[in-house]
């Protein structure tokens, strides 16, 4: 039976498929193809919501410059419900329980408010665009 356990979170691990590159301060995921930034700027820098989108489609880092702004859906693959420090997979480094920019800005609302994920609780949500929030970039590979 101990061998049984042992094997099943054997598999579990090498199915893992995001994972922290240090040296570029990045984290990978191998299952959406996505590349996320993961450094100290993530918890250090805040803009509203146009600003943010600049940013990231401005940015140079790691050796890569198409940099984005993530979806809502985007940020629900790396939220791990079970951290309840701040809700986000464990391989990220850098996070603070706050909200981060998403992409959408709501036509209802003649785009005064856009998307963002709060990882306070791992749920996302919409604010007025005005308002600063972190950032985290991420591009597709």
């Amino acid at each position: 039976m101990k061998y049984i356990v042992f094997l099943v979170l054997f598999c579990s691990l090498l199915q893992s498929q995001i994972f922290r590159k240090s040296n570029l301060e990045v984290v990978i995921d191998t299952n959406t193809k996505l590349m996320w930034i993961d450094n100290i700027d993530v918890i250090k820098i805040k803009k509203d919501h146009e600003s943010s989108i600049e940013y990231c489609e401005n940015l140079v880092f790691a050796g890569y410059s198409n940099w984005r702004i993530p979806t809502i859906d985007e940020f629900k693959t790396i939220v791990n419900k079970k951290n309840y420090k701040n809700y986000i997979n464990y391989r990220f480094k850098y996070n603070v329980p706050d909200g981060y920019w998403a992409l959408k800005a709501h036509w209802r609302t003649l785009w005064f408010y856009a998307d963002y994920m709060h990882f306070v609780s791992g749920t996302p949500y919409y604010d007025s665009r005005h308002k600063k929030k972190y950032i985290r970039c991420l591009r597709s590979m």
